[in-house]
């Protein structure tokens, strides 16, 4: 597609306009050429309108045609075939673009994705599921998605300007990403990666001082609600720990104090946009924060799903804006304190152009030392608060959920734990150690990844490299002929293949992961498991995220021995999955108490209630 108005790149109005000059721009060129032809001019304007209408489809069916020809005599060309092609009955796939839509309302997550896979028979893992005669993408391949993040890197972008359904998602993502890491591309995201990167680095994410703090709290938190006979929404409680941690160790700002505001209590909660949510009586700057920045998250997947015409849905009102003025007002103070404090350094070393080390001051105070544009830092910020709360909190809450569910597994974790550091905090050599614990973590980050899918763009016509096989036994190859074709991939999907993970992979198995025979299954081929992304955007966070999760784990088991779910009784209503989930046999939902659900990040619909019992010794 053609930018023929620049600002549309971040404009979503803008964008619908451009589009729209995209679409009968080509069409008026070809009437007028014809009307030019034929002296239509000297004839009533009516013929020239006609003529305009008719050329129109004319224009259009001509060009799809076109393109599909030419992309199998290409295929054929490379010896490959094109992907396999969802097809429905009506024009442009729209009858399972709406049944896709309708699966998805009711359904566990994916179950859209799945419903498309099913439609093909199951006999393929990439499929193009062509709407509104656009290739998009769906993949549950691993050597596919290996291709896209690592070995073609290159060949695949974060961006894309595809033209009818595929909105590129710096568009669609920019109310609340910006012009932060995740929305970044080339030279830009390069820029972003390398002033981030040494804040992860082994000596900072070894530090386990922020850990200790907050972790302090959470366990005082635990023993009072055990005291009050009362259970906790453990996706909130870890949501603030990894804020609260995450604001001292990046962002150098030990006041966030989360963890010392109420939290929604059993029974009393409402549904919040992703878990639960005080009532609006008892809320707070705290809760508007959540409510606004997980609000907004859940918002874009619509925006995704209805492709690049979604600001026609939002046209008289961005969804985005009033979240976006909360979550900006609520960093705004630590935006404004890092830049003052940058001021305050320049005037104090004067003309020198000294510049900050890199072991100097916080993440925070690099990113506003590059920059004195308030919104870039804002954006920037935001990023990183996203990775360094939701996905960390999302493994801590799912893991426990696991190990409420099962009590063995959970009684053998603990007793690797009090076998090897009974009482006090863990170190890092401490935690190495300990690895049923991070198998228990491996196997809830397959079963439940933080980005559970994520989006490329082809950079220019790929072959992508599938582990399907042709009949002469030869790795098949499938071409996808324009650049800027959207490309989804499911890794929640191909981390729960039989295939590739036997017939128990649906279950939650740590053992797999100290098994010989297992684990030179994964270590052979490690792309069946990239629930931090991998290649060159592999997250930069994910052994602060390993570490974090590691101590906290500790420190809970060593106070507590038992866990029971309380969903059912204690989750606010409309977070218990429908009955007719158990009627999956042999799939996840089947055996599944809450409510797994995708935003930008995995989350469980109304949080995870869980109650506990102080061990005898603690």
């Amino acid at each position: 597609m053609y930018y023929l108005i620049p600002s549309a790149r971040t404009s979503p109005r803008l964008y619908v306009v451009n589009l729209c000059l995209n679409f009968l721009i080509p069409p008026l060129i070809l009437a007028t050429l014809f009307s030019q032809r034929l002296a239509l001019h000297n004839f009533p304007w009516i013929y020239q309108a006609i003529t305009y209408i008719l050329a129109t489809p004319l224009y259009w069916t001509a060009k799809v045609q076109y393109d599909c020809l030419t992309a199998k005599r290409e295929a054929r060309k490379l010896g490959a075939d094109l992907v396999p092609e969802v097809k429905g009955k009506w024009p442009g796939n729209l009858d399972v673009f709406l049944e896709a839509a309708k699966a998805r309302k009711m359904s566990y997550s994916f179950t859209d994705i799945t419903y498309l896979f099913d439609r093909m028979g199951n006999q393929f893992d990439t499929i193009n599921f062509r709407v509104l005669w656009q290739d998009h993408i769906i993949t549950r391949d691993h050597l596919v998605m290996k291709q896209a993040l690592a070995t073609g890197f290159s060949g695949f972008n974060k961006t894309g300007n595809n033209i009818l359904f595929n909105s590129p998602p710096h568009v669609r993502l920019y109310d609340l990403f910006g012009d932060g890491i995740f929305n970044a591309d080339g030279a830009e995201w390069k820029a972003h990666h390398a002033l981030t990167r040494p804040f992860f680095a082994r000596e900072r994410i070894t530090d386990h001082e922020h850990f200790e703090k907050y972790s302090n709290k959470v366990l005082e938190i635990l023993r009072k609600r055990v005291q009050d006979g009362e259970s906790i929404d453990v996706q909130d409680l870890f949501g603030r720990f990894t804020l609260d941690a995450a604001g001292e160790f990046l962002f150098g700002v030990p006041d966030f104090n989360t963890l010392d505001l109420p939290l929604p209590r059993p029974g009393k909660s409402t549904l919040g946009p992703k878990g639960s949510s005080m009532p609006e009586t008892e809320r707070n700057a705290y809760t508007d924060f959540v409510n606004a920045f997980e609000g907004f998250q859940v918002a874009i997947v619509p925006r995704g799903l209805r492709g690049a015409l979604w600001p026609l849905w939002e046209w008289s009102k961005n969804v985005a804006k009033q979240p976006n003025e909360v979550i900006t007002n609520w960093v705004r103070p630590l935006i404004e304190q890092a830049l003052e404090a940058k001021r305050e350094r320049e005037k104090a070393k004067g003309n020198r152009e000294d510049k900050m080390e890199t072991d100097e001051g916080s993440l925070l105070e690099h990113i506003a030392e590059s920059t004195d544009d308030i919104k870039l830092v804002r954006d920037e910020l935001v990023n990183i608060l996203l990775a360094s709360r939701d996905t960390t909190a999302g493994l801590l809450s799912f893991l426990f959920y696991l190990l409420s569910m099962d009590p063995v597994r959970l009684e053998k974790l603990r007793g690797e734990i009090l076998a090897e550091v009974s009482t006090g905090s863990p170190t890092y050599d401490d935690i190495r150690r300990l690895k049923y614990l991070r198998a228990c973590l491996n196997e809830t980050l397959r079963i439940f990844p933080p980005v559970p899918y994520n989006t490329r763009f082809t950079a220019g016509p790929s072959l992508l490299r599938t582990a399907e096989s042709n009949r002469d036994g030869s790795t098949k190859s499938l071409y996808v002929p324009h650049a800027h074709t959207q490309m989804r991939y499911a890794p929640m999907l191909m981390q729960t293949r039989k295939d590739l993970w036997g017939e128990d992979a649906v279950e939650f198995r740590p053992e797999r992961w100290l098994e010989k025979e297992s684990l030179a299954e994964i270590t052979a081929d490690p792309f069946r498991f990239i629930p931090f992304n991998a290649g060159p955007r592999i997250c930069l966070g994910q052994n602060f995220a390993y570490n974090q999760a590691s101590f906290l784990t500790v420190r809970i088991l060593q106070a507590f021995d038992s866990f029971q779910l309380r969903q059912r009784e204690d989750a606010p209503p409309g977070s218990i999955p429908p009955e007719a989930w158990k009627e999956a046999n042999g799939q996840r939902q089947a055996v599944e108490q809450i409510w797994p659900a995708a935003g930008v990040t995995l989350y469980s619909r109304g949080g995870i209630w869980i109650s506990m019992k102080m061990a005898p010794s603690a």
